[in-house]
């Protein structure tokens, strides 16, 4: 039964990985090149779902997300998290 489980999980996570190195499809969102790594410094996106949330990618490659509502300031480093995805 172990086994059964074990399968499924193991696929699932080669799968996220991949996905997460994957070229980015046409017509995709500019938030979503953004935090995956693919946007240029300057490029600015404001999240459809909540416009107080702002993401700008920086000039040494850091994306800045901005909370207005809250003005909160974070800062991520997307090929750190594409690795960090891949590891798992």
């Amino acid at each position: 039964m172990n086994k059964l489980l074990i399968a499924p999980l193991a696929l699932l996570s080669m799968a996220s990985a991949a996905m997460a190195t994957a070229p980015l499809p046409e017509g995709g969102s500019k938030l979503n090149a953004i935090v995956q790594g693919h946007g240029q410094p300057g490029d600015i996106a404001v999240s459809t779902s909540n416009p107080e949330v702002s993401f700008r990618v920086l000039d040494n490659g850091l994306v800045e997300r901005t909370n207005s509502r809250f003005g909160t300031v974070s800062y991520v480093n997307p090929e750190h998290e594409a690795q960090f995805r891949n590891a798992r």
